[in-house]
């Protein structure tokens, strides 16, 4: 798994989860766009291998 991607869809799920929890609708956006960051990681780095 790439660095940073899987640390980032991991902190993420744990943000969203928190949110569901709390009622924060702030920290589960937070959460969401922390996996979608992570997704966005393993896409670009999984193209860059193809590429070369």
């Amino acid at each position: 798994m790439p660095e940073g991607s899987g640390k980032d869809k991991l902190t993420g799920k744990a943000k969203e989860a928190m949110g569901k929890m709390t009622g924060s609708r702030r920290k589960e956006a937070e959460g969401k766009m922390e996996q979608a960051k992570g997704e966005a990681k393993k896409k670009l780095r999984g193209r860059d291998k193809h590429s070369s």
